[in-house]
């Protein structure tokens, strides 16, 4: 047994052997003994020493990165459920929400605080089989609810752990979270950004125990541990946790968001992002306390945070360089712990937690109030708190790497799954040719989170499959937002369904709006934001040129305002819509200018024989369903439907042969399917 614990690793029993067998006389085996050994034993015995601790320091560095996949992965389907489960399906408001967001993060912080009273070694097992046990029953789990209670219980471990990852020493928590970071990402883009928590069937389920165990192993070897901690002087960089995870969270690891952003496939922006975590590795080894590197690191993901909307060409150089600067700006914030008190690491590592939560609360709550101030200035706070947190580190930044030779891990962990991502089959379009008419859809697919609360895009790719449709519309649709995951679901639908024409358009952010897949050439895309009116989310409009055999067909997909004043709404919705939707429609009008033929599609938020109706009808646009469309057409709400609020229109120069509605569950809209002849 160890002094220090109840474990030894192999290596140490060898050094052992090896130090009785140099004793072989009557010299013992204590330091004496050894600094009087010959030099080739004496080396020798160093030698071992040394590898020793090296390999100590990269098990513990890769426990802590496993602690930190788990981690990531049960708070990315945390932010999901609170927002589509609690809020959407039970109908829970939104500042409700926030006490029920809290919890778990506050559950966490009693963790390291019990690691006082019953031991720290006991703490730790437990945190990480608790961490361990609620992620694989959140992969198992298929109702709502229990995920929810899955995702909730991990999350308050991963919370929990994070103190005590510091408390294995520095390397633990700076490098392992830069470990973990990079292979969770490794691990999405094995899915084309599709977290493993989200995904279903047996594979993703041996996957998740695969890692558990791994993680099992990696605590087995950690040899001896006891507490220790950093001073509440030399602890105060650790909030920089918040603006560091965010930073990740929403731009650096999002491959939706630097494909959006830049312009280019999400494929390339995957393999991308692996990549350049590798690289950050070695730069957190090779540039750990030099202050000019991490001044300059600091101002580069400062900027990224600030540039983060565009314009693309500073984006693309920002993006690239925040990556590996992250990484060296983390490294830096994280200090060596200097003393067997944890206090001051447990409250500033659970604080930085629930500060990342606050964030994330701040950045997608204005987007149903008015609180003030929105998205983007949530971000500019963060980039305030990040420097606040680096001019903190550089009074005392450790000047010993927290990686050390970790790349090989990252290598043989990722590049498989890089790679394999990269070569994920594209469907066939499942289209028979038709010289007779255009098959139209517009559908809104409500995050792919269908009316139980349940994320799956594999149900959206099915309606829309069914359809065989030529040309679809698509709204609400998410390419990267920590409320579905950083899933880019247009790109799964794109690699499921195989249009090979695309365009998107992020109007609250650029990773959330309305797109155009079409089997026929997209040749022009327009797009523009609407106006707010007072409301607090952004809209807009996405025009796509489509040549559909010569013939080039104007294709607009929208989606207007769904609420203004709740007060009013709930008497008079049509009065209360009426002022947005009129210069909401009013640009959408302008902006057409009467080109002919087109087709407008969307979710307009009102119901037939309201005025904000007839002022698209009276400006020339036909809508199929009153031309060939029959029953009640309801589109929404698909659990109850009730209304018609998702339309087809299309100009006068073109003629409807069909119209209907397909009803599944798959969102809370129905889709909207019509078959259209240009003359």
């Amino acid at each position: 047994m160890s002094a220090g614990g109840m474990f030894m690793s192999p290596l140490a029993s060898h050094l052992i052997f090896d130090c009785s067998v140099w004793a072989s006389g009557a010299t013992g085996c204590g330091v004496d003994a050894v600094d009087g050994a010959p030099g080739p034993a004496r080396n020798r015995y160093v030698g071992l020493m040394e590898r020793d601790r090296e390999h100590r320091r990269v098990i513990r560095m890769l426990f802590g990165a496993l602690v930190i996949v788990f981690g990531l992965q049960s708070m990315r389907f945390l932010f999901g459920s609170l927002s589509w489960y609690l809020r959407d399906t039970l109908g829970i408001g939104v500042l409700d929400l926030i006490p029920i967001a809290l919890a778990p993060f506050l559950v966490g912080a009693l963790f390291p605080v019990l690691a006082r009273v019953v031991g720290f070694r006991f703490v730790l097992a437990l945190a990480a089989g608790v961490l361990a046990a609620a992620r694989v029953g959140g992969q198992i789990a298929t109702d709502p609810a229990a995920d929810f209670w899955f995702a909730a219980i991990a999350t308050a471990a991963f919370v929990g752990l994070l103190p005590l990852l510091l408390g294995l020493g520095r390397a633990t928590l700076a490098g392992g979270v830069l470990l973990g970071i990079a292979i969770d990402t490794a691990i999405k883009s094995l899915g084309l950004s599709l977290d493993l928590a989200y995904a279903t069937g047996l594979a993703p389920i041996v996957a998740v125990f695969a890692l558990a165990i791994a993680m099992v192993w990696a605590y087995s070897e950690l040899g001896g541990v006891t507490i220790r901690g950093v001073g509440w002087r030399s602890g105060l960089p650790l909030l920089g946790l918040a603006p560091f995870l965010f930073a990740q969270l929403l731009i650096l690891q999002n491959q939706g968001w630097t494909a959006a952003v830049i312009g280019g496939s999400t494929e390339v922006a995957q393999l991308r992002i692996v990549v350049l975590n590798a690289v950050a590795l070695y730069v957190a080894y090779r540039f750990a306390g030099n202050r000019v590197m991490f001044v300059l690191a600091t101002a580069v993901v400062a900027m990224t945070l600030m540039f983060a909307e565009g314009p693309s060409g500073a984006f693309n150089l920002l993006a690239a360089l925040a990556i590996p600067a992250a990484a060296v700006v983390w490294a830096g914030m994280v200090p060596e712990p200097e003393h067997e008190r944890m206090g001051a690491s447990g409250f500033y590592l659970v604080a930085g937690a629930v500060l990342l939560l606050a964030l994330g609360l701040a950045y997608y709550v204005p987007l149903d109030m008015n609180l003030g101030f929105d998205a983007p200035a949530v971000r500019y706070f963060a980039l305030v708190l990040l420097v606040l947190a680096a001019v903190a580190a550089l009074k005392k930044m450790p000047s010993v790497a927290p990686v050390e030779r970790a790349d090989w891990l990252l290598a043989a962990f990722a590049a498989p799954l890089a790679l394999a991502s990269l070569i994920l089959p594209s469907a066939d379009l499942p289209i028979e040719e038709s010289t007779e008419s255009v098959r139209f859809v517009s559908y809104n697919i409500h995050s792919a989170y269908n009316v139980e609360g349940v994320f799956d895009v594999g149900a959206i790719a099915d309606v829309i499959r069914d359809t065989r449709a030529d040309v679809v519309a698509l709204q609400e649709v998410p390419r990267g937002r920590l409320l579905s995951a950083n899933t880019d679901i247009l790109s799964l639908l794109v690699a499921d369904l195989g249009y090979e024409h695309v365009a998107f358009f992020g109007t609250t952010d650029p990773v959330w709006g309305n797109a155009v897949l079409s089997r026929y050439p997209i040749v022009g895309v327009d797009q523009e934001y609407l106006p707010r009116v007072g409301t607090p989310m952004r809209r807009g409009y996405l025009g796509a040129t489509v040549d559909i055999d010569g013939t080039q067909v104007l294709v607009i997909s929208t989606h207007l305002q769904h609420l203004n004043d709740p007060d009013v709404h709930e008497t008079d919705p049509e009065g209360d819509l009426l002022p947005v939707h009129r210069e909401q429609i009013g640009v959408i009008l302008e902006d057409w200018g009467g080109y002919r033929p087109a087709v407008l599609l969307g979710d307009f938020n009102a119901r037939p024989g309201w005025e904000q109706i007839e002022l698209v009808t009276s400006s020339g646009w036909i809508d199929v369903w009153t031309e060939a469309g029959t029953g009640d057409g309801f589109t929404s709400n698909a659990a109850n439907p009730m209304h018609r609020i998702d339309y087809i229109f299309h100009t006068e120069d073109v003629t409807a042969k069909d119209a209907g509605v397909i009803r599944s569950t798959a969102s809370d809209h129905f889709a909207v399917v019509a078959d259209l002849v240009f003359e």
